[in-house]
């Protein structure tokens, strides 16, 4: 089994690193919440759905080398995924060829975005760690003030 790059403690916070190109998505799974432990539920579980996609679309979208480095900083997680496909990712309607990924990524995360280099980019998420102990798709449904009936 493939080991990740060690962590590093900085003033930036705990950094681990990763070779997608050497490591299986299980492993990056397993490193996230081992990163994250003690911390359970959902908001371990929302990090790992959100790099598993980053993961899935560097491996899928873009060419080799791939990395991924995990940053703990001050309550979030900083997610950041290198490949040199010359792609960005971007929110589209989904349909039977895919499209989900981005949406998810994109409700999940507090932020997102891509960072371009000489022959890579980095596409990058920063999740809560204090999320409530709900997911915030279980707003989405709810009504806005304006459409609600006031029947007084």
């Amino acid at each position: 089994m493939t080991e990740p790059l060690p962590v590093i403690v900085g003033d930036g916070g705990q950094v681990a690193q990763f070779d997608l190109e050497e490591m299986q998505g299980w492993q990056v799974r397993e490193a996230v919440r081992e990163l994250l432990a003690p911390g359970t539920g959902v908001t371990v579980e929302d990090a790992v759905l959100v790099i598993e996609e980053m993961v899935a679309n560097a491996r899928e979208h873009g060419r080799s080398p791939r990395r991924c480095r995990l940053q703990l900083l001050a309550g979030r997680l900083r997610v950041e995924v290198d490949d040199s496909g010359s792609g960005d990712p971007r929110v589209r309607t989904p349909d039977l060829a895919g499209g989900r990924g981005m949406i998810v990524i994109d409700r999940l995360a507090t932020d997102w975005g891509v960072l371009h280099y000489e022959g890579f980019k980095t596409v990058w998420a920063e999740l809560p760690l204090d999320r409530p102990r709900f997911s915030p798709l279980a707003t989405a449904f709810e009504p806005k003030q304006s459409d609600t009936r006031n029947d007084s």
